[in-house]
């Protein structure tokens, strides 16, 4: 009796200190965040199908021409980031507990890396604006998709928590067929 009542204060104890963790944060990737990232050109070329030669040849001098201002770009804005990067992953624990941090540190993102994301989307368009001049409907459809696809990957995941409070076993969820907390239907 006694080894039962420990084990359930136990587990008690444990559930009520498990909810107060903070959830893991990713680390924040600066780069990542201004939209960096280089095209593979072959890879480009086979997601959107290019068979021709007469249209692959434009396509890949696009992308090594949108690639080498890419790299003019980050190289310029290195020093920048990477001051950003250390910043917020240093004091990101902080953050999260302190909404005065939090917030200087969403000041220092858009001062340093909103400008490095719009240059980088003037550079994009140009190059997007580019291929639609040699690229047939359904291609560039692909390489829109394409872009979207590669621009999702440098997202960083959702941050998880010990409970995940919309999940299926969520008992909130489970009892709202019930009409809530209470019994049956309430008319």
């Amino acid at each position: 009796m006694k080894n039962s009542l420990l084990l359930i204060l136990f587990c008690l104890s444990f559930a009520a200190f498990s909810q107060n963790e903070p959830p893991k944060l990713p680390k924040y990737n600066a780069k990542n965040a201004a939209g960096i990232f280089y095209y593979n050109i072959l890879e480009a070329e086979d997601k959107i199908k290019l068979k021709k030669d007469e249209r692959k040849v434009p396509f890949s001098k696009a992308l090594r021409k949108y690639n080498n201002k890419i790299k003019d770009i980050s190289f310029l804005n290195s020093t920048n980031l990477n001051d950003v990067d250390l910043t917020v992953n240093s004091n990101r624990t902080k953050a999260f507990k302190d909404p005065e941090i939090a917030n200087k540190l969403r000041k220092i993102i858009v001062e340093k890396v909103a400008p490095v994301k719009d240059s980088i989307e003037k550079v994009e368009k140009v190059l997007n604006g580019e291929l639609k001049t040699f690229l047939s409907k359904r291609q560039f459809k692909r390489w829109l998709r394409y872009q979207r696809s590669q621009k999702e990957k440098l997202q960083p995941e959702r941050p998880q928590n010990n409970q995940n409070r919309n999940g299926p076993n969520n008992s909130m969820m489970r009892r709202r067929g019930m009409g809530g907390l209470g019994g049956g239907r309430r008319f």
